[in-house]
């Protein structure tokens, strides 16, 4: 019996060895990820090689970071990769949802198509955290803990976060990516859309807007006749922060707007604002923030 015991005792400490090795293993893995790498002239492909972008349209894989969440067959929302286990996107599209009827989809570029050379990778969600101030334009934000981790690829990467005291400059050009609406009344896009805005200041906004703005918002308007639309919330609005910089920062969440297509700027949950509040969810569930840190 004596023997028996102390052979137990053996195994549970390898057993504990194995795991606490494991465990940094996988931490060293995940400060080795370089997050906000844009593939700027797509990923070439049997199937899109010889294809022309339309304007309006991203190229495969050039947006690594942008997630897919749909509820069945359509498009539901958006959202972006800041961990292999961690969907950042809008509270809103986690309100009054059955978890179990929304899948979250990495690598997916053309939703129509299921025949890509890269395949995507889809997850359940394991937990759901929305911010417990969220409110009508304000904190619009959650994170999604998928059930086992995204496998990182040349299409499928992480974004990089901005630092808190991060203020986005009037007139930054950023980049907004979802499969939502093409126009106000048009239908949902097949391929993952590319909407080029410009960031407006505050007060700037408010004057054309209208509406008094919380501080966890940021404005910017779509140039060039495009813009986020139905469809497209909870994706990234990313840009690149550092001067002659390539590497990219989500500096918001689509969230609102008066209205599509129109000039008028829309709504964004400020990342940095709220980047705080992330890193200690993050924290709170044993999870390496180096993954979105450059």
């Amino acid at each position: 019996m004596l023997e028996f015991q102390r052979g137990l005792v053996q195994i549970l400490l390898l057993i504990g060895f194995l795991w606490l090795n494991l465990n940094k293993i996988q931490a060293e893995e995940t400060k080795s990820i370089k997050c906000g790498q844009r593939n700027t002239q797509g990923i070439p492909t049997a199937s899109n090689s010889d294809i022309p972008t339309p304007l309006g349209e991203s190229k495969f894989g050039e947006f690594p970071w942008t997630i897919d969440i749909a509820q069945g067959p359509r498009v539901f929302c958006a959202g972006s990769l800041i961990h292999p286990k961690v969907v950042l996107t809008a509270g809103q599209c986690l309100l009054r949802q059955n978890d179990n009827e929304l899948k979250l989809r990495a690598g997916v570029w053309d939703r129509a198509a299921n025949n890509e050379r890269y395949p995507y990778q889809e997850r359940s969600i394991a937990k759901a955290i929305i911010h417990p101030e969220m409110a009508a334009r304000r904190n619009d934000i959650a994170l999604v803990i998928v059930n086992e981790p995204f496998i990182l690829a040349d299409h499928i990467g992480t974004v990089c976060l901005p630092p808190a005291n991060y203020a986005t400059p009037n007139g930054t050009i950023c980049y907004a990516t979802g499969w939502g609406r093409r126009s106000l009344f048009g239908d949902l896009s097949q391929r993952m859309k590319l909407v080029t805005l410009s960031s407006l200041e505050g007060e700037l906004c408010e004057r054309e807007i209208q509406t008094k703005l919380e501080s966890s918002v940021m404005c910017a308007v779509g140039q060039n006749g495009n813009d986020t639309c139905a469809g497209d919330s909870g994706g990234p609005l990313v840009s690149r922060i550092e001067a002659e910089g390539k590497v990219y920062h989500q500096i918001g969440i689509t969230s609102f707007g008066a209205a599509c297509f129109a000039g008028i700027p829309g709504g964004y949950t400020n990342v940095a604002h709220l980047r705080e509040w992330i890193d200690s969810q993050m924290r709170e569930n044993g999870l390496e923030t180096a993954t979105y840190i450059h």
